[in-house]
């Protein structure tokens, strides 16, 4: 039995945001929580951002004490010093061990007991007020492009779900043309589940409630999902409670056409453990039978039924983990966007699995297991999609990036 210096110490959370700043002139790590079970962003500096680095799950304490040993050119650092450390970790909730998984638990408790879907962005990334968000959303839909285009009743549309003010161009444009086109029945509405765990979707039969208005889930629709999705869905809904790539979709679609459509929420998690064997997102066996009950849901519901992708493209510079700065990978990145761009105007999944492979996931597109679902379930055979916006936001406190793109398809 391993003594307590061979035992592996806890790894950090994969569901944060760690993001490289600087701080009184020295590098510093901000860390973020999208889940909100860290209440406020914590500042990590000097040895802390050292040592985080060492927190794999896979080190003991006492590699971990030879590792920071050599960082501090010989200078020792004692067992103790590391405990409580790794004690000050735990106790923010940024390793996953017992007092994490403890609140977790009780979190996932509370939310699951929930009949609606609070919103969860109200008042932080818009306004909570039902006057001041249709103030705000009508002052982003007037960057719409003058009417006359696409032609044909829309099916689908592609759109961000970056802040809104950085976006405003590419969601006044792509939610524009939605103004004056019939009210849908359902809306299913695909999204990036940035906090999910090891599920490759979340569904959820909450209702959704926003400033403005209740939006019904069509229960019956996700019940057959989840029969379909087996082990492929996570065995909770708690990925959808701080989740804004929905969030903001919903608001458009709300201002747009009032609230009596019915919602098929779907987050989707990773697909990039599959990128080497798999051609495309319907060759993963146990993604396959939820987008085959979507695509006979689809082609059994006419032309009452609006699909809408919530995905931003390319993540690059350092807060992405990149050793170079966004700006020197932005040539680079435009013309990995424009292939996945030309492979979803084209409806062509092969091509947008391929060109993901290729580039090996290097340009971190967090939408791509959303995108690679949309082009599953949209009919193969009918006009390409018509690209509205694309646009590229910088972040210049990180030297960091990220992409995205406004595409509308027709029947």
């Amino acid at each position: 039995m391993p003594g307590p210096k061979e035992t592996r110490l806890p790894r950090l959370r994969l569901d944060l945001e760690y993001v490289p700043v600087s701080y009184q002139g020295r590098k510093a790590l901000l860390v973020r929580d999208p889940l909100e079970i860290i209440k406020d962003p914590v500042l990590l500096q000097g040895e802390a951002v050292e040592f985080l680095s060492l927190i794999d799950g896979q080190r003991s304490l006492l590699e971990i004490q030879v590792a920071m040993t050599r960082f501090r050119k010989g200078v020792d650092i004692s067992a103790e010093s590391i405990g409580r450390l790794v004690d000050e970790l735990e106790k923010a909730f940024i390793l996953e061990s017992g007092p994490l998984a403890h609140k977790r638990e009780r979190l996932i408790r509370d939310y699951a007991a929930l009949e609606v879907r609070p919103a969860s962005h109200a008042g932080r990334s818009y306004p909570a007020d039902r006057g001041a968000t249709a103030k705000l959303l009508d002052q982003i839909l007037a960057q719409a492009l003058p009417p006359g285009r696409p032609s044909g009743p829309i099916k689908a549309v592609i759109a961000p779900h970056i802040d809104l003010e950085a976006g405003k161009r590419s969601y006044g444009r792509i939610y524009g043309l939605l103004r004056g086109c019939p009210p849908p029945r359902v809306v299913l509405l695909l999204g990036t589940g940035h906090s999910l765990g090891t599920g490759y979707f979340s569904l959820t039969s909450k209702d959704f409630e926003t400033p403005l208005g209740l939006v019904k889930t069509d229960r019956k629709i996700v019940q057959g999902l989840a029969s379909r999705a087996g082990g492929a869905a996570e065995p909770n809904d708690f990925g959808h409670r701080s989740e804004h790539s929905l969030e903001i979709q919903l608001i458009f679609l709300q201002h747009i056409f009032g609230s009596d459509f019915r919602l098929i929420p779907i987050l989707c998690g990773s697909f990039q453990e599959h990128l080497a064997e798999a051609g495309r997102a319907a060759d993963i066996p146990a993604v396959a039978p939820l987008l085959d009950f979507l695509k006979e849901f689809l082609d059994a519901g006419g032309d009452g039924i609006l699909v809408v992708a919530g995905v931003d493209f390319s993540h690059i510079g350092p807060k992405f983990g990149h050793d170079r700065s966004a700006a020197s990978l932005e040539a680079e990145t435009r013309q990995h966007d424009r292939r996945l761009i030309e492979a979803l105007c084209r409806r062509d999944a092969s091509a947008l699995w391929g060109e993901v492979r290729r580039a090996k996931d290097a340009y971190n597109v967090c939408g791509f297991s959303t995108l690679a679902c949309l082009l599953e379930v949209l009919p193969p055979a009918g006009p390409e999609g018509q690209v509205v916006d694309y646009d590229l936001w910088r972040e210049e406190a990180t030297q960091s990036a990220v992409s995205f793109a406004a595409i509308a398809y027709t029947t």
